[in-house]
C-alpha cells in the first residue's frame, strides 16, 4: 500500500515551496500581532503572559504595530492559500485555473437552488430539464415506465427489463455537458437485423442493470458516467402495461398502440393497478419547492405516472407549487381538437382532484410553412382558453414557448425562465 508524502509537494518545479513557508511565516506572524509584543516594545509597556480569561483584554490593548501585523499576517495566509490551490490546479489542469474556479463558484450556486420534481416522459421533458439545470442542481425526473415501443419495448420484452428510453433521454440532458459522451448515448444504429433501430444508451442501461443487479444503480451509474446534474428516478419499479378505454368502448393494449389507434379516449389505466411507486421518487415530490408536470403526451406519458399509486397522494400532500406545461401542438389520437382547459380535465378526471396551481402555455403562432407541414399530420396549435382554465381554478401563464425552426419544440431557456418566476412569487 502506497503511503502519501506531503514533502512531494515540496519538490522542485511544484511552486509549492515558496507558498508553504509564505503560509507558515504569516501563522507565526498572526500569533506575533495578536500576542501585543510588537505594540508593547513601541510603547514601552510590560509584556505579561496570555491566556484565555484574559484574551478580550489583552485584544482591548493591541496597539497599531500590532493591528499592521494582523494585517499583513491574514493577507499573506489568504495570498499563499491562492496562490498553491492555483499551482495544485496548474498540475491538475492546465491553462484551465480560472475555468476550474468559475465552475466550482456556479455549482455552489447551482446547489442552493431550488427543489425541482419533474414528472412525465418522452421528449417534452427533457426540455425541462435542460432549462432548469441553469438554475439549480436540485432536479428530480420521475419518469414514466410504461413504454412498449421501438427500442424501448424490443429491450424491455427480450430482457425483462425497465423501458430505458425515456430515463435515457432525461439523463442525457441533465448531464453537466451534452458533449461526446452524451451524443454516444443518443447514437441509434441504422444498420444491422438486431442492433439496427437500437439506441447505444438502451443498450448501456441494460447491460449496467445486469451487471449491477437492478435498474435504479444502473441509472445511478451511469449518471454519474455523464455527471448529471440531479436525479433521474422511475415512477416504479414494478413491469406495468398502459391501457386505454376508447369512447366507443373498445379497450387498446400497450402504450405504442394507443395513440396508432386514432380514436377518442374515454380513460386510461394501468395493468396491475395496485403497484409500488419508487419511493425515491414519492419522496423528491413530497419535499420539492415547485412540482413540473410536462410537456408531453397527455395520456402516454403525463397521466401514466399519475395513475401509479403514491403519486398523486403526493402531490396533492405537497405544498410546493404544481406547474403543468401544456403541449403546443395538439397529438393525432391523443389529443385531436383539445384546447389547454381540455388538457387540464382529463389531468383532474384520472386524478380525482384539482392539484395544479398554474398551467404555462403557448399563445403564440409559429411561421404558416411551419404550421402547414404539422397540419399535414393533423397536428394544429392547442387553443388557449382563458376563461375555461380560470373556471378549473388554476392560473394561465401564457407567452411564447418555442423558438424559431423547422420544428415546434420547447424552448429550454423560455420554459425555466417561467417556472423561475413562479417559484420565486
Amino acid at each position: 500500500m502506497k503511503i502519501f508524502k506531503i514533502n512531494k509537494w515540496l519538490y522542485p518545479g511544484i511552486r509549492m515551496k515558496r507558498w508553504f513557508f509564505l503560509f507558515v511565516l504569516s501563522v507565526v506572524v498572526l500569533i506575533v500581532g495578536l500576542t501585543g509584543n510588537i505594540g508593547g516594545m513601541v510603547k514601552n509597556i510590560r509584556i505579561e503572559r496570555i491566556n484565555i480569561d484574559h484574551v478580550f483584554y489583552k485584544l482591548q490593548r493591541l496597539r497599531a504595530a500590532d493591528y499592521i501585523l494582523i494585517f499583513l499576517a491574514v493577507g499573506g495566509i489568504i495570498l499563499a492559500w491562492r496562490r498553491a490551490s492555483f499551482s495544485v490546479l496548474t498540475i491538475i489542469a492546465p491553462n484551465k485555473e480560472k475555468e476550474f474556479l468559475n465552475k466550482a463558484y456556479v455549482n455552489a450556486k447551482l446547489k442552493r437552488g431550488p427543489k425541482i420534481a419533474a414528472i412525465g416522459g418522452g421528449t417534452g421533458m427533457p426540455n425541462v430539464l435542460r432549462g432548469m439545470k441553469a438554475f439549480t442542481n436540485n432536479l428530480s425526473a420521475v419518469v414514466t415506465v410504461a413504454d412498449d415501443g421501438g427500442s424501448s419495448g424490443r429491450l424491455r420484452k427480450e430482457y425483462s427489463i425497465l423501458p430505458p428510453g425515456d430515463i435515457r433521454n432525461c439523463i442525457v440532458a441533465l448531464a453537466d455537458e451534452e458533449t461526446l459522451l452524451g451524443k454516444l448515448f443518443q447514437y441509434r444504429f441504422s444498420k444491422g437485423k438486431e442492433l439496427k433501430g437500437h439506441s447505444f444508451g438502451n443498450l448501456y442501461l441494460t447491460a449496467m442493470s445486469h451487471v449491477t443487479g437492478d435498474f435504479p444503480t444502473a441509472i445511478n451509474e451511469s449518471s454519474k458516467i455523464l455527471a448529471i446534474n440531479g436525479r433521474v428516478l422511475p415512477v416504479t419499479l414494478e413491469n406495468i402495461q398502459l391501457r386505454a378505454r376508447m369512447k366507443n368502448g373498445r379497450v387498446v393494449k400497450g402504450e405504442s398502440n394507443i395513440p396508432a389507434a386514432k380514436g377518442e379516449i374515454e380513460r386510461v389505466y394501468i395493468v396491475p393497478e395496485k403497484v409500488d411507486p419508487y419511493g425515491p421518487a414519492v419522496e423528491a415530490i413530497k419535499n420539492a419547492d415547485a412540482v413540473v408536470i410536462g410537456p408531453g403526451s397527455l395520456y402516454t406519458s403525463i397521466i401514466p405516472n399519475l395513475l401509479v399509486p403514491g403519486i398523486k397522494e403526493a402531490l396533492a400532500s405537497t405544498k410546493s407549487v404544481k406547474i403543468y406545461i401544456c403541449n403546443i401542438m395538439t397529438q393525432p389520437g391523443e389529443t385531436d381538437n383539445y384546447t389547454v382547459a381540455d388538457h387540464l380535465r382529463a389531468i383532474f378526471k384520472h386524478t380525482g382532484g384539482r392539484m395544479i396551481d398554474y398551467v404555462i402555455a403557448n399563445n403564440k403562432q409559429p411561421k404558416d410553412e411551419v404550421l402547414k407541414r404539422y397540419a399535414k399530420e393533423d397536428a394544429y396549435i392547442v387553443p388557449v382558453d382563458p376563461n375555461a382554465i380560470s373556471a378549473l381554478g388554476v392560473t394561465l401563464v401564457a407567452g411564447r414557448l418555442f423558438s424559431e425552426g423547422d420544428y415546434i419544440r420547447h424552448s429550454p431557456q423560455q420554459l425555466a425562465k417561467m417556472i423561475m418566476k413562479l417559484i420565486i412569487v
